[in-house]
C-alpha cells in the first residue's frame, strides 16, 4: 500500500473505532465520540470500552477485534500503560491507521515513556499500520464533516483549500480558529504530536497530490531529520506554497525549547537557512502567517516587487509605503504617461506620484476604475495595494476594485476597516471576488509581500 492510499484511509475513513469511549463528559473519550457525531461524520462509528454496552446510542464493543467488518481508523484515548496491547489488537484487526491521542510518552521525559513510544513505532512500522502521535490532538477534514479530535470548536472550520500541519495541538487550534475568523476554509488539519511514526515530510508529500489543498501551513518546534522535509519541500513548492512558522527560536536548553512534544527545538538559524533553501515561506509571527495565507489563497503570485499604492487618505498610504520598504518591496516608479493620465482624472488637490491619492473621487465609480486600470497597466507595476476607508457616500472605490481586480493578472490587496463592522457588505463583496481584505495597512502589505516572495520562489525553483 503506497503512502497516498495509507493516508486516504486516515483522512477519508469510512469506519472509526473510538478506543476508550466514555459516557463521562469530563473524559477525552467522551469528547472524541461526541465530536465525531456532532460534526456530522457520515461513516460508521464504533465505541470501544469493555465497561460499556452502549454510548450515545451506539453499541459498544469490548475490543476492536470484536467489531464486525473492516476498520479504517482508530482513535485511542486510554492511559499510556494500556496502549501497547491495544495497538497490537489494532494490527491484528487490520486497522489502517491509529490516532494515538494518549499522552505520557517521550514528552514526559521518562525512560518508560520513551521506550514505550519506540516500541509502538517499531510494531507499527513492521505491520504497515500508520500511527499519528502519540500525544496528539488528532485531525479534521471539513469536506467530510470529520472532527477526529477532542476539541469541539474545530467542527466550525469551513471547507476550503488550506492544510494545517502542526506538532502542537494548541497551535493547531489557534491557527484553525484564526483562519475561520478570517473567512478562510481548510482542506485538512492534523496535529502530529510526538511523531513516533507519521512525520512532516510524509504529510507534505500526501498533501502535494491532494486536490483540495492549495496552500500548506506548517508549525514546527523541532524535527530530527530536517533534510527529509527539505527534500520534499523543494519539489512541492513548485506547485503549492508552503508556509512555515518555527516555535522555540530563542535558544537555550530549557523546558521551553525541549518542547511539549519531546523534540529538541534546535538552533533556529539552521532552520531558517533550511527553510530558505527549500523554498518555504517563513513567517515572523502568527499574524503574518495567516495574512500571507489569505493572500496566497485569493490572489496570483507577483512577477516582481514593484508596488503601487492607491490610497483614499494620505496617512494610510504613507504607512503602507513605509512598510513596503521594510519588507523589501519597491515603490513602483510610475511612467510619465501614467502620471499624466492620473492628473487628468484626479482632483487638483491630489498627489499622482506613488502613493497615488484618490481622495475626492471615491464616490465616482468610473473615475476610480479608470485610475486603477491606468496604474495596473503600467509596465513598471507588479502589484497594487489599496487603502480604502469607510465613509458613505464614497464606497464606489470598492466597487471599482472588484470590477478591475482580474485585469492584467496582477495581485491586489486591500486595507479596509470600519467601526462595528459597518463595512461588512463591502468587505464581503471584496472577498467574494477573491480580493483579500485586511484591517490594518501593514497587514495588507504583508499579504502582498507574501505573493512577491512566492513569485520569486517559483522563478528560482523553475
Amino acid at each position: 500500500m503506497d503512502l497516498v492510499e495509507q493516508l486516504n484511509h486516515i483522512f477519508y475513513p469510512r469506519t472509526i473505532a473510538v478506543v476508550g469511549a466514555s459516557t463521562n463528559p469530563e473524559k477525552a473519550g467522551f469528547m472524541c465520540l461526541e465530536n465525531l457525531l456532532e460534526a456530522g461524520f457520515r461513516g460508521k462509528i464504533y465505541p470501544v470500552n469493555p465497561g460499556l454496552s452502549e454510548a450515545f446510542g451506539l453499541k459498544a464493543y469490548s475490543s476492536v477485534k470484536d467489531i464486525p467488518g473492516e476498520i479504517d481508523l482508530a482513535m485511542v484515548v486510554i492511559p499510556a500503560q494500556l496502549a501497547m496491547p491495544v495497538i497490537e489488537e489494532c494490527i491484528v484487526k487490520g486497522i489502517k491507521g491509529v490516532i494515538l491521542i494518549t499522552g505520557g510518552f517521550r514528552e514526559v521525559g521518562t525512560e518508560f515513556g520513551s521506550e514505550l513510544q519506540a516500541k509502538i513505532r517499531d510494531v507499527a512500522t513492521r505491520s504497515g499500520m500508520r500511527v499519528i502521535g502519540p500525544n496528539t490532538l488528532g485531525l479534521i477534514n471539513p469536506s467530510i464533516n470529520l472532527n477526529a479530535t477532542f476539541q469541539s470548536t474545530l467542527s466550525l472550520s469551513k471547507v476550503g483549500n488550506v492544510a494545517v500541519v502542526t506538532q502542537s495541538g494548541g497551535m493547531l487550534i489557534h491557527i484553525a480558529h484564526t483562519l475561520t475568523d478570517l473567512n478562510i476554509g481548510m482542506s485538512k488539519a492534523i496535529g502530529l504530536g510526538n511523531r513516533c511514526d507519521l512525520d512532516f515530510d510524509e504529510v507534505v508529500t500526501y498533501l502535494a497530490q491532494d486536490e483540495e489543498t492549495r496552500v500548506m501551513i506548517l508549525y514546527m518546534e523541532g524535527i530530527e531529520q530536517p533534510r527529509k522535509l527539505m527534500k520534499v519541500a523543494r519539489q512541492v513548492v513548485k506547485q503549492k506554497p508552503i508556509l512555515v512558522y518555527k516555535g522555540g527560536r530563542s535558544g537555550g536548553i530549557d523546558r521551553a525549547t525541549f518542547s511539549h512534544t519531546g523534540a529538541l527545538a534546535g538552533e533556529y538559524q539552521f532552520y531558517k537557512a533550511a527553510f530558505t533553501q527549500a523554498g518555504m515561506i517563513e513567517a515572523d509571527d502568527l499574524t503574518e502567517l495567516v495574512d500571507i495565507t489569505k493572500a496566497l489563497i485569493f490572489q496570483p503570485p507577483s512577477s516582481g516587487n514593484r508596488v503601487a499604492v492607491l490610497s483614499v487618505q494620505a496617512g494610510p498610504g504613507i504607512v503602507i509605503a513605509d512598510r513596503c520598504r521594510r519588507l523589501g518591496l519597491r515603490l513602483a516608479e510610475l511612467s510619465p504617461a501614467t502620471r499624466q493620465r492620473l492628473r487628468q482624472l484626479a482632483s487638483p488637490l491630489s498627489a499622482v506620484d506613488n502613493p497615488v491619492d484618490i481622495a475626492w473621487r471615491t464616490s465616482e465609480f468610473d473615475v476610480c476604475r479608470e485610475m486603477f486600470r491606468v496604474v495596473l497597466e503600467d509596465a513598471g507595476v507588479d502589484g497594487v495595494i489599496v487603502a480604502a476607508a469607510f465613509f458613505p457616500p464614497g464606497m464606489e472605490v470598492v466597487r471599482a476594485v472588484i470590477d478591475i481586480a482580474g485585469y492584467c493578472g496582477k495581485p491586489i490587496t486591500v486595507c479596509l476597516y470600519s467601526p462595528l463592522g459597518m463595512a461588512y457588505a463591502e468587505l464581503h463583496a471584496l472577498e467574494e471576488s477573491r480580493i483579500p481584505v485586511y484591517p490594518f495597512p501593514e497587514r495588507a502589505v504583508a499579504g502582498l509581500a507574501g505573493l512577491v516572495r512566492y513569485g520569486r520562489i517559483l522563478r528560482e525553483f523553475d
